[in-house]
């Protein structure tokens, strides 16, 4: 049987419900660690940076864009330089809150507000399993993640190739992963803005999913992108191409610097905020150039290198500091911000869970609306877990759990049970008890809370043992959600033509 007929087959079969996906919202308000004062010069500094300094636009297409808003720019080297009241006249314009759009509408997203949305994890090379061991990623390995993110509900979209599939040519490997997403999912996607030929057939294909004229694809955002800022202060010429071709398309951008302490941005904290923030705020306001109104993320990370080793050290105390003071400045904007989870660890072990857990903590208190590599990232982004998927829903399922506040509204319900009870007594089979225990406390999927003579007597499986199985039960479980087969059947034919005309041109 092909391809397309099992999938074709697949669309067809009677569809298993997705588990409910429900947003988080942030349950305290975000944390401030600068002054006032200090805010003000961070975005002082920054305009000082973007004016006398400027930033390396290696696209000559960006340039007459520029120019045209106001800026100088070196045609001999590429360096724009930006007047102060050029950048804050731009970066006005960029939208204060948007809706992405979902296949589904129940998986359509907000954000700006308080809601926090988390992603899948993204482009590691290699996938890691407690049964094949660490190994390079392949198109199996690409659409296990995906199913396993769909089914995921802490899971509220895809933050790219939840690993990259080594497998598949790079030049065609676009179009596979997008059909990938629109038929094995039905949630936001992010795609990869690597020049205008593929964002071109990204915003096609999502067309054809979403059962849309392609001009439709202006009115709503329905894809994101990330443009990670090469510091300090390049602008990469493919990826500002492909972000240029997106923001023209009404679609939206992560403006992301993630400049390593002491290599590609200054050792401490204040100077790396500062140029980051001007890369941030620069990129933002050019696009706003390119279409104004254009969706628009703060994605600044500011993280350190293991200064012995060299490699990007994540879910650290610098981490969780410049998270915070990253969302204040995104706060000043008024900017929607995308930060990433993530740890350095090699196994699905305890260091992996509390660097996890670091950062999360980080992302609930700095404001943030958008998270990246959410699940399952771990050895600095080089490696996806499918343990670490697993036990990374859970941490953010708990996180989600939280209250902000205590609901007193059955207090004199509680002091009637109270003397109900009586000194002495016990709560377990009291009325006030019995009407609430099924709902009354967050019930984790994957923690194991019985007495240690039962634990040990089921083979004492520990918490990545536990994982293992987990996702092992919900790929066999794994339905496709529901697709239109005249929608499959389009996006099929899509991909076949663009690949027997792309063929091993490289784009």
């Amino acid at each position: 049987m092909s391809a397309r007929r099992q999938r074709r087959r697949s669309a067809e079969a009677t569809p298993v419900e997705t588990p409910s996906f429900t947003p988080i919202t942030r349950p305290y308000r975000p944390i401030d660690v600068l002054t006032i004062e200090e805010e003000e010069r961070v975005h002082a500094l920054s305009l000082h940076v973007l004016e006398r300094i400027g930033l390396k636009f290696l696209s000559p297409k960006t340039w007459p864009i520029l120019e045209a808003a106001g800026c100088a720019v070196d045609k001999d080297t590429g360096i724009a330089r930006f007047p102060p009241d050029v950048v804050e006249h731009f970066l006005a314009l960029a939208p204060r809150n948007f809706t992405m759009k979902a296949r589904n509408p129940a998986h359509d997203l907000h954000f700006g507000g308080d809601e926090i949305h988390f992603g899948s994890a993204s482009s590691a090379p290699n996938v890691l399993d407690m049964d094949r061991g660490r190994r390079p990623g392949t198109q199996a390995d690409f659409e296990d993640l995906v199913k396993l993110n769909q089914m995921i509900p802490t899971c509220a979209f895809h933050s790219g190739h939840p690993v990259e599939p080594i497998d598949t040519l790079v030049n065609t490997r676009h179009l596979t992963s997008m059909r990938a997403w629109q038929t094995l999912s039905d949630k936001v996607t992010r795609v990869y803005a690597i020049g205008e030929t593929r964002v071109r057939d990204n915003l096609a294909m999502t067309a054809i999913a979403h059962g849309l004229d392609p001009a439709a694809m202006s009115d709503a955002p329905r894809l994101h992108a990330s443009i990670s800022v090469n510091s300090p202060l390049v602008v990469d010429e493919p990826l500002i191409e492909g972000a240029m071709e997106l923001a023209r398309h009404g679609q939206a951008n992560v403006v992301s610097p993630v400049a390593f302490a002491g290599a590609m941005s200054p050792i401490t904290l204040s100077g790396s905020l500062i140029q980051c923030n001007a890369e941030a705020i620069g990129v933002i306001a050019f696009l706003q150039m390119v279409r104004a109104g254009a969706p628009c993320f703060y994605g600044v990370l500011t993280t350190p290198i293991d200064m012995k080793s060299g490699a990007p050290a994540m879910g650290v105390p610098e981490t969780v500091t410049g998270t915070l003071s990253n969302g204040q400045m995104a706060r000043r904007y008024g900017l929607p911000q995308r930060l990433m989870l993530g740890s350095s660890s090699n196994a699905p072990d305890a260091q992996g869970a509390y660097e996890t857990m670091f950062s999360l903590w980080a992302a609930m208190l700095c404001g943030a609306h958008c998270v990246y590599h959410a699940h399952g990232w771990m050895e600095a982004g080089l490696t996806t877990g499918y343990e670490k998927t697993v036990i990374d829903a859970e941490m953010i399922g708990m996180m989600g759990a939280l209250k902000g506040r205590i609901d007193f509204s059955d207090a004199e319900e509680a002091i009637a049970a109270i003397e109900e009870v009586g000194p002495g007594g016990h709560f377990l089979g009291s009325p006030h008890t019995m009407t609430r225990y099924q709902e009354a406390f967050h019930t984790p999927t994957l923690s194991d809370w019985r007495p240690f003579e039962f634990w040990e007597a089921a083979g004492s499986p520990d918490t990545a043992q536990r994982a293992n199985t987990k996702w092992k039960e919900m790929l066999e479980t794994y339905r496709p959600p529901p697709i239109d087969p005249g929608i499959a059947e389009a996006l099929d034919a899509y991909v076949e033509r663009r690949t027997d005309e792309i063929g091993t041109n490289e784009i």
